[in-house]
């Protein structure tokens, strides 16, 4: 049998994990089978059971989760609506959910029609609220009313007028990150130097960096010929988008 995360943890080192994380994280941390049970499966039809939930209240419950999860090897899976249809969150891992506490916006600036908002909030929520600015978020899947903006980001949600309106892609200005090594960090569009300093710098972000472009270079004939011309593409790596340095 093929061993997982999650048969690897023994019970002692579950409740180990589950010790570490309850010193360090302000928010809940749910290690029993019930919970374990409950976040096991989305709106897929996959089941896969979690190491343990961890439903955090801040950025620093963030980093305490990588910080654990890298002391003990154990993968982290963020996940907000659940609303996901091939299981992209569920896995043997820290499940870390953002939609019951970190879901609000932060700031709107009509002027400039764009709003600073926390993964867990759900699509309908934040149009919602934008309404009184005349302002939308114009990514709308049919699960609107569940789904989140983290979760959109990591699938690049799209629906029924991305063909008018765009994919997520094409409407997030700026993220603020935490990479698997715990270091924070702001995406964000750069000029040529701002892009040489981060491909010449060190540490996992200009690792990123630097291999992002090299596979994008490596393969750019293949992707060229290969790449489909099509006005609504959201399955595979957008590695098409990288073939100039103008997408950083």
């Amino acid at each position: 049998m093929a061993t997982t995360a999650a048969t690897r943890v023994r019970a002692s080192e579950r409740d180990d994990i589950e010790n570490a994380l309850k010193r360090r994280v302000s928010g809940e941390v749910r290690f029993d089978p019930f919970s374990r049970v409950l976040y096991s499966t989305d709106a897929s039809i996959y089941q896969m059971e979690p190491v343990g939930v961890v439903i955090p209240r801040n950025v620093e419950d963030v980093l305490a989760v990588i910080e654990v999860a890298n002391e003990t090897g154990v993968p982290v899976l963020p996940r907000a609506g659940g609303t996901s249809l091939a299981g992209q969150t569920v896995n043997h891992a820290i499940v870390t959910d953002f939609s019951k506490y970190l879901n609000q916006i932060i700031e709107v600036n009509k002027e400039e029609q764009w709003a600073r908002v926390q993964p867990g909030i759900v699509l309908d929520d934040l149009n919602r609220q934008l309404l009184p600015y005349g302002l939308m978020y114009a990514p709308d899947p049919t699960t609107s009313s569940r789904a989140c903006v983290g979760g959109g980001v990591g699938n690049n949600t799209c629906g029924a007028h991305s063909v008018i309106y765009g994919k997520t892609l094409d409407h997030i200005k700026e993220l603020d990150v935490v990479l698997s090594d715990g270091t924070q960090t702001h995406f964000q569009p750069l000029e040529a130097r701002e892009l040489e300093a981060k491909l010449s710098g060190a540490g996992l972000e200009s690792d990123i960096y630097r291999g992002v472009r090299r596979l994008a270079q490596e393969n750019a004939a293949e992707i060229e010929a290969r790449y489909p011309n099509i006005m609504r593409r959201v399955s595979g790596y957008k590695l098409d988008e990288f073939l100039t340095d103008s997408p950083f």
